[in-house]
């Protein structure tokens, strides 16, 4: 059951808001988590349009990071570490990444080579 202060809290942050909401405090929509839910929407909309206003520059080694994020190789629950990242580690794993699943992606060129050889065994 959520807090009907914190509720009353977020109720009156988006008083603040033009046209968003009734009036008064409704206990019934309160108990529901309503204002809490809305209000954390706003507030992650602000700051979503804030980030993609003021972008910072990223240091290669957390580029790498977000990058083995998006991959699939870490996520959520793996922190970035700045101890990890002065000596390199995450570039190190983005190109050890990458160079596994390029190896998976391509065929062995010995593989190749010997269905060639058949092939022409096969003519002659």
């Amino acid at each position: 059951m959520p807090d009907i202060e914190r509720e009353r809290r977020a109720w009156q942050l988006l008083q603040w808001v033009p046209y968003s909401l009734p009036a008064k405090f409704d206990e019934d929509l309160a108990i529901e988590g309503h204002y809490t839910k809305l209000q954390r929407q706003r507030s992650d909309f602000a700051l979503d349009q804030w980030d993609a206003t003021h972008q910072t520059p990223t240091s290669p080694e957390l580029a790498a990071f977000l990058e083995l994020e998006a991959k699939g190789v870490y996520n959520q629950s793996n922190f970035y570490l700045p101890s990890k990242a002065k000596d390199g580690y995450y570039t190190d794993r983005l190109k050890q990444f990458n160079e596994q699943t390029t190896r998976l992606k391509r065929p062995s060129g010995s593989t190749t080579a010997n269905r060639r050889t058949r092939r022409r065994r096969g003519l002659t």
